[in-house]
């Protein structure tokens, strides 16, 4: 098991439990992008200078990724924080953090919702389609950060999380961490085909911010009309989306 060094995390800063496919997947992220597509190139280095460059590969993240798959279930908020703030350390943390966002949210679709979607799409209203990819960002999001106040923000398109563990545990680099909620949200919109746009993180607590704000900015070739102009019966239906499955990144 990996130590949970953190003097945050010993503080008893993170409470609650998150699902294991989380901190799972952000290992397994980082296990592939240090693997290099010649496996020649592991032989011409040192396997100390192999490990340095590559923690992916090192026989800790290994053994803990077998754990995980082993053992299924939740696992402490405090052991996935000490996990991002490993993870912060890293020059290229800000694309480990968005890919792993981005993995996540495709896995807890599932299959058979993907084909549905992919084939079915036309069927789903344009203006319910960010609607119901907010939907499933929240629904993600408060497995990541279960004891975070988060709320979608429709006038501004985006989603606030208020001492969120993505920030809090990577508060030191800046909060690189945050960027696993650009990965989520960037896939849920593309699932969902509910418009092209830009992600932004106008406001965020490593920063001095009273919260974390993520936005989507439509592009102008975007034809979606924003979520608020929804109707109460378009918010029922998405409160009740056939396609998110409570099962969501377990």
């Amino acid at each position: 098991m990996m130590p949970v060094d953190s003097p945050r995390a010993q503080d008893g800063e993170f409470e609650g439990e998150i699902p294991v496919r989380i901190p799972l997947t952000l290992l397994l992220t980082l296990r592939d992008l240090d693997t290099p597509e010649d496996p020649r190139e592991l032989e011409e280095m040192s396997l100390s200078l192999n490990l340095r460059r590559r923690l992916g590969l090192s026989s800790v993240v290994l053994k803990q990724i077998r754990r995980y798959e082993e053992s299924g279930g939740d696992v402490r908020a405090a052991e996935v924080a000490s996990l991002f703030e490993l993870v912060a350390k890293r020059i290229d943390a800000p694309e480990i953090f968005a890919s792993t966002g981005r993995r996540i949210t495709h896995d807890a679709f599932g299959p058979g919702v993907r084909l549905m979607l992919r084939f079915g799409w036309r069927l789903v209203p344009s203006r319910l389609r960010p609607i119901l990819a907010w939907g499933r960002v929240r629904k993600i999001a408060r497995r990541l950060s279960p004891a975070s106040k988060i709320r979608t923000d429709k006038g501004l398109n985006g989603i606030v999380m208020e001492r969120g563990l993505p920030v809090l545990s990577t508060a030191d680099s800046g909060g690189r961490g945050c960027e696993i909620m650009s990965g989520i949200i960037d896939e849920s919109f593309r699932t969902y085909r509910a418009g092209e746009g830009e992600i932004s993180h106008p406001h965020c607590e490593a920063s001095g911010g009273e919260h974390c704000l993520w936005v989507v900015e439509p592009t102008p070739s975007a034809n979606v009309e924003p979520a608020p102009s929804a109707n109460p019966k378009e918010e029922n239906l998405a409160a009740n989306d056939p396609t998110a499955d409570d099962s969501t990144a377990d």
